[in-house]
């Protein structure tokens, strides 16, 4: 999903990363991430499998970087040591 249909980039990367921790910690069975609604209102459902949270916290750590936010890098960094 581009950032750029995104509209709150850091509560969706907040939130992808609560996903992946939870779903790291937890035997979770649901893979839904998220919904997107376009501008029809149109629903979309965004999943995010087991084999995709490597990708998808690589992406998290460029954004928490940039945003200085590196509490949130160093628990991504644990994370991945244990992926």
């Amino acid at each position: 999903m581009p950032d750029n249909m995104i509209v709150d980039l850091y509560g969706f990367y907040s939130h992808m990363m609560s996903f992946i921790v939870l779903a790291t910690t937890t035997k979770q069975d649901n893979n839904t991430l998220c919904y997107f609604i376009d501008e029809d209102k149109n629903v979309f459902t965004s999943t995010l499998d087991e084999d995709g949270y490597k990708t998808s916290l690589n992406k998290c750590l460029v954004y928490f970087e940039k945003e200085e936010e590196f509490e949130r890098c160093t628990t991504i960094k644990k994370i991945l040591k244990t992926l």
